[in-house]
């Protein structure tokens, strides 16, 4: 079944070949400019086959018309995935779609820094929830706006990546996301000389020249 997301009018733009293939903004504007979801590609399905598969009638404006943040956010996925310094912003993100928990959730890991990661424990003990690692999972599995609420900076106590969903099953995009902000990975796994930012300040490992 489609998704309506409340039959509001719907568009969609493609970024066209990043580094974890074609990635598909979906947005709104009956209101104000808003994404609705970001659809990444995975190994069966490019992204605009799996937007059009889940949202009915999407439209597609002529580049001259798309509005002005639309183009602005464009920018900035351009500029994470050449390694260029870049800004994200939640204001642009329909976060109403997210129920209270999974708002929490993906708020404070907007707030992780680039080239630092964390565990599921830590991010469940900083949302005041240390036994719910797995409903922060799931928090993060469902996350709408992959990239600009980096949950590709979470990873597995043990330290390997675990999923994500893009190419390679997930791991394969995680892995290079995570390369673009300088995370060191071997296999699957993040190796101990990378930069891991603990959220539980007791156990927090400071590091220098990372934003």
């Amino acid at each position: 079944m489609k998704n309506k997301l409340e039959d509001k009018k719907l568009y969609k733009k493609t970024l066209y070949k990043t580094p974890i293939r074609n990635i598909t903004i979906i947005w709104s504007k009956t209101d104000s400019f808003k994404i609705e979801e970001i659809v990444l590609s995975n190994p069966q399905l490019d992204s605009d086959e799996i937007a059009n598969k889940k949202y009915e009638n999407l439209e597609i404006l002529n580049s001259k018309k798309e509005p002005k943040k639309l183009k602005n956010i464009l920018k900035e996925l351009q500029n994470f995935f050449n390694e260029e310094e870049y800004h994200f912003s939640t204001s642009y993100l329909n976060l109403n779609r997210l129920t209270d928990f999974q708002k929490e959730v993906l708020l404070t890991e907007f707030n992780t820094k680039k080239g630092t990661v964390n565990t599921y424990g830590e991010l469940a003990k900083k949302v005041n929830r240390p036994k719910a690692y797995r409903a922060v999972g799931t928090a993060l599995a469902n996350n709408p706006f992959p990239i600009i609420i980096p949950c590709h900076r979470t990873i597995k106590a043990n330290n390997t990546i675990g999923g994500f969903g893009g190419v390679g099953q997930g791991l394969e995009s995680k892995k290079i996301l995570l390369e673009l902000e300088g995370i060191e990975i071997e296999g699957k796994k993040v190796i101990s000389e990378s930069p891991i930012i603990s959220l539980d300040k007791s156990k927090q490992d400071k590091i220098t020249n990372y934003q």
